[in-house]
């Protein structure tokens, strides 16, 4: 049985010792550096990446370039959820808001654990579903809150995920993140 001790990732350390030994072999451990793109909108994904510090946001955009932060992933997830799903694609883009580390694997050696255990599959379908049940809260609280409030959730659920008491993130990122224009952010945060 695999040393569970060794991962900060929430998903492998809950991992079934069987699941988790078909994707070890692939495991890479990486740098994340800030605005890494993880996931590109559309295109094949080529990694899944299971954060082991920092943070992911995944991102929504308008045809006209507009974009706002729809999902939130740290070392309780993994980005590249539309495999677990059965699609090679995703509709929204996914990068580092936060620099960490992840464990990556390769989306062909990933797909075929997923072939090779139903139980996997059935593990991080519940992830996802916790990531979509987020979404939702994300699209209610960005249509009926405050500008204060969505943001004090925001700096929370960063609270949760990211160790000691500095986040190294703009007033830019954060207008991005919560879909408004910077100097909204610079009157919220005062």
């Amino acid at each position: 049985m695999s040393d569970l001790t060794k991962y900060r990732n929430q998903l492998l350390r809950r991992m079934p010792a069987d699941d988790l030994a078909l994707l070890e072999p692939h495991m890479q451990r990486c740098d994340l550096p800030l605005r890494m793109m993880l996931v590109t909108p559309n295109i094949p994904i080529e990694a899944v990446y299971f954060i082991e510090q920092g943070i992911g946001s995944v991102v929504a955009s308008t045809a006209s370039g507009q974009e706002a932060e729809v999902g939130f992933i740290g070392f309780e997830g993994m980005t590249g959820y539309s495999l677990v799903m059965g699609d090679d694609r995703a509709p929204h883009a996914c990068y580092v808001q936060l620099e960490g580390e992840a464990i990556r694997i390769e989306a062909g050696a990933f797909k075929a654990a997923l072939a090779a255990s139903a139980t996997l599959r059935m593990f991080l379908l519940r992830f996802v579903n916790a990531l979509q049940t987020q979404a939702g809260c994300t699209a209610l609280v960005n249509a009926r809150l405050k500008l204060e409030e969505r943001l004090a959730r925001w700096l929370l659920m960063c609270d949760d995920r990211v160790p000691g008491e500095h986040l190294a993130i703009t007033h830019e990122f954060l207008a991005i993140m919560l879909g408004v224009r910077r100097p909204g952010v610079t009157v919220a945060l005062q």
